[in-house]
């Protein structure tokens, strides 16, 4: 497992509402490419990287069902990877 981050009431009412995937990088219907969402290795360090943006309290840390070798992507000069597929999801006992 690695670990999203999300704004905390979208996922949520994500959780409350059935299975929740991550983003992984796509081309959406107006021909712009999404990149993929943050994905860090450890909780911890996407816990760190929310405290240290000041989104403690709006984000979330989540895990991802993904593996940090074959389905992320690093991006120069950043604390995170990108995810390369869409994944599942899994809401964390905080």
């Amino acid at each position: 497992m690695i670990y999203a981050i999300g704004t905390r009431l979208k996922y949520e009412r994500a959780f409350a509402a059935g299975p929740v995937a991550k983003g992984g990088r796509n081309v959406g219907r107006d021909g712009r490419t999404y990149p993929g969402g943050f994905v860090f290795r450890t909780a911890d360090e996407a816990r760190h990287f929310l405290e240290s943006k000041g989104l403690a309290g709006t984000h979330m840390v989540m895990g991802v069902l993904a593996d940090w070798d074959a389905d992320t992507e690093e991006e120069a000069g950043t604390p995170y990877r990108r995810l390369v597929r869409d994944a599942d999801a899994v809401k964390l006992d905080d």
